[in-house]
């Protein structure tokens, strides 16, 4: 039962034909499969929106169904599915494309979408002016992450209940990468090259905390290293 069951699913999905013994459900093959397709384009455009309008309907509904066939959702969530879209892209139309590029974007701002509320935690910005940066590290919201582009990095963030993006510069992208490996305030400012410290820096660390504060990157201030599980 479980190889007629596999081999269903592999004629569904345009992967071979329909063995002999499926003759009675070959019939309803094409309307199984093209209601497949129309939920492939549909379920993949909730969250890459970029890489739809940037492709246009029809293609990127044909993107849709050869993705569903070669990385079939393994969860009942569909808001789950695309995670391996940016591989697929990359290894089909390669990175000067631009289309991974999208991708990226799009998969992050879902994530940071579907992240936990997290309020800031007002009292810790106090640590702010009462201990050094060796002792401090600071905890950034769920869902932040900082993505790679071909010119660059972007980082993406929720605000209120919808995704946000902005570039950043290369002292921003070294700061914010580094706090999100939970390093120190200390080294995270020295990979940084904070203000005052390299012919020409990039980052500056007061105005990086108040936009911070503004569009909710920072969760809180700590004063102890962020625990780690161990097995």
């Amino acid at each position: 039962m479980k190889a007629e069951q596999q081999a269903f699913v592999d004629a569904l999905l345009g992967r071979c034909e329909a063995p002999a013994a499926l003759t009675g459900a070959e019939r309803g093959l094409p309307a199984y499969r093209n209601n497949l397709r129309a939920l492939s384009a549909q379920a993949l455009g909730v969250p890459f929106t970029r890489l739809r309008e940037a492709l246009g309907d029809g293609e990127f509904a044909t993107l849709a169904w050869s993705f569903w066939r070669a990385h079939p959702p393994e969860r009942g969530d569909l808001a789950q599915w695309g995670g391996a879209l940016e591989s697929f892209l990359t290894d089909r139309a390669g990175e000067d494309s631009g289309l991974p590029d999208l991708a990226r974007l799009d998969w992050a701002l879902h994530q940071a979408e579907r992240a936990a509320d997290a309020e800031l935690a007002v009292d810790s910005l106090a640590l702010l002016g009462t201990t050094p940066p060796e002792a401090l590290w600071l905890q950034l919201r769920p869902g932040l992450a900082v993505v790679r582009q071909q010119d660059g990095a972007a980082l993406v963030w929720r605000q209120g209940w919808r995704g946000e993006s902005q570039r950043l510069s290369a002292g921003e992208t070294r700061f914010m990468r580094a706090l999100l490996a939970d390093v120190n305030l200390a080294e995270a400012l020295a990979s940084a090259e904070v203000k005052g410290s390299a012919p020409e820096p990039d980052f500056d660390f007061g105005a990086w905390l108040q936009a911070a504060l503004q569009k909710a990157w920072l969760h809180g201030v700590r004063s102890a290293p962020p625990s780690r599980t161990t097995s």
